[in-house]
């Protein structure tokens, strides 16, 4: 078996709240000094530098899982995660679509920037990411789920968190998994939230600059894992034997 370590939760340079050092092959570069196997850009409403990171990561010893964080309209982040590229882009284009058409100014919110995969600047989204789509939580977990993807609320504890937001997490959200910001133990959410006994819990850097990249989570596997078998490791295994 080979061990891997992960960072599930990386905004880069097309995330305009991340630092323009915060390219794929920056990313790529610094997980790999940090001993990364597994990474997963996951900017705000948008997929587009995703692909190039895949074909950068292709001469490194690193998986790049396709990834995308996602405002509700009750101003609630979700990740969500696929195993193909093409997938993500499905998904992609309905919440593009969902996304109010609101120019972005950089000067006050920051530049987002596409990146191809020679790392070089490539062009820039002029749509506003930091927005709310048009959709519920609700509506963008069944999307994702159609989109053959896995939903994921984010740092649920913290700002835009649905426990944040909502006060708690609807028991018929059809969720396995949440992230949480882990700045206590395990056992004082549970004291905490008790109602997250039902979910396998996840820890990300949700970096914005590259010194916040480092490895969160860590996993035995057999073979090359992708989204669908990095989650089924999760299902099987108790938290503590997984989180770092």
């Amino acid at each position: 078996m080979k061990k891997y370590r992960l960072d599930l939760h990386i905004h880069s340079v097309l995330s305009p709240c991340a630092d323009i050092l915060m390219t794929p092959g920056n990313i790529i570069k610094e997980a790999e000094k940090k001993g990364i196997n597994i990474i997963s850009i996951t900017d705000h409403n948008v997929f587009g530098n995703v692909e190039s990171a895949i074909k950068i990561a292709e001469e490194k010893d690193i998986t790049v899982l396709p990834g995308i964080e996602v405002q509700s309209r009750e101003e609630i982040h979700l990740l969500s995660y696929f195993n193909s590229l093409k997938d993500l882009k499905e998904y992609g284009k309905i919440i593009y679509e969902g996304l109010e058409g609101i120019k972005n100014d950089e000067e006050k919110f920051g530049a987002q920037i596409l990146v191809d995969k020679n790392d070089e600047f490539v062009g820039k989204e002029e749509k506003l990411l930091l927005n709310s789509t048009k959709y519920s939580v609700e509506e963008l977990v069944k999307i994702t789920y159609q989109n053959n993807g896995i939903p994921v609320p984010s740092h649920a504890e913290r700002s835009f968190g649905i426990i944040q937001n909502l006060g708690f997490i609807p028991g018929d959200l059809e969720i396995s998994f949440v992230e949480m910001n882990f700045h206590k133990t395990y056992e004082d959410y549970l004291k905490e939230f008790p109602y997250l006994k039902k979910y396998k819990l996840l820890k990300n850097s949700d970096s914005h600059y590259l010194n916040q990249i480092k490895p969160t989570m860590e996993i035995y596997l057999d073979e090359k894992p992708n989204s669908e078998k990095f989650f089924s490791y999760l299902k099987s295994h108790k938290i503590e034997e997984y989180l770092l």
